[in-house]
């Protein structure tokens, strides 16, 4: 009698390495990068390991998650992931050097970054190596159907007057929003229009830090916030301080008193989820629209 080992089934993903065979449906998942730990949670996996301060945002919008090993960015612990025993790690373009020995652990998928809409193409990725493609379907479109729905919902008028401003005040910066930031394609994607100076992009623009416009802050530059709606950051995105005292500290000056949208009241303290990094974050982002923006006529 001649033994047959278990079938495993298997699936090829393409990623920045070329093709690489992964089981179909993982159960041990590490993830290397925080852009792709929100993707694969609102996919339905909870990966066994993943960046610390990754996890400590994810928690910040869904609550207290157990059992998510904590591994090092932007070097793994590889004996640390090698005892975790993956089936699977999702990495990064920046991890190819030791992708060889990622791939003696388990198989390994690398993700490469997208300047035009980051978010979505993590979450494209995250789909692809999870296999959860249809669930990634089920999501974006879900997204565009509310943002569809807060189009009807402001009106031809509305939509066509309204311009909308995301902003963080340091104390030694002004951080922008641009096209390509996550907030910026969500705006971009509801057909809401923002200020001009932040209409750039990556190519382009040497003011940019990262995905966002970096200004060193002074009380002249407070005009870049203009618009007639101002959503302001007063949840740090990495969690390490509190940004409302940089705010206090403008809003006595006649430059902050003279804005448009200070004049309307119409400034709205927003949270950390308007940097976020995959749809969770993106819905609620959604949520403030719909909160404040059918009511910016009152």
């Amino acid at each position: 009698m001649t033994f047959s080992p278990p079938k495993v089934d298997v699936r090829v993903v393409k990623h920045f390495m070329g093709e690489t065979i992964v089981p179909a449906h993982p159960q041990r998942v590490a993830v290397l990068l925080g852009s792709l730990l929100e993707p694969a949670f609102a996919l339905g996996v909870k990966p066994i390991a993943a960046p610390k301060d990754a996890v400590s945002d994810l928690e910040r919008l869904v609550g207290k998650l157990r059992g998510i090993e904590s591994v090092d960015w932007p070097s793994p612990n590889l004996e640390k992931l090698l005892q975790l025993k993956p089936d699977l790690i999702l990495g990064f373009s920046s991890h190819e050097d030791i992708y060889p020995l990622l791939s003696h652990i388990a198989p390994t998928v690398l993700a490469t970054f997208n300047p035009v809409a980051p978010w979505k193409e993590f979450l494209a990725f995250t789909a692809r190596a999870l296999g959860k493609t249809k669930e990634e379907q089920q999501l974006m479109a879900d997204y565009y159907a509310r943002l569809a729905h807060l189009r009807v919902s402001m009106g031809q008028h509305l939509l066509s007057t309204v311009v909308l401003s995301v902003a963080e005040l340091r104390s030694t910066e002004l951080i922008l929003a641009e096209k390509a930031s996550f907030a910026g394609t969500i705006l971009l994607d509801a057909g809401i229009k923002i200020p001009p100076n932040q209409l750039l992009n990556p190519q382009t623009s040497i003011r940019l830090g990262g995905r966002a416009i970096v200004y060193p802050l002074s009380n002249e530059l407070l005009c870049e916030i203009d618009g007639n709606i101002l959503f302001l950051l007063t949840e740090d995105p990495v969690g390490d301080q509190d940004l409302n005292p940089a705010i206090k500290q403008f809003q006595p000056f006649p430059l902050w008193s003279k804005l448009k949208v200070v004049q309307l009241h119409r400034v709205h303290e927003v949270g950390f989820y308007w940097k976020g990094s995959g749809s969770i974050s993106a819905n609620r982002a959604i949520n403030d629209l719909f909160k404040y923006l059918l009511n910016s006529q009152s």
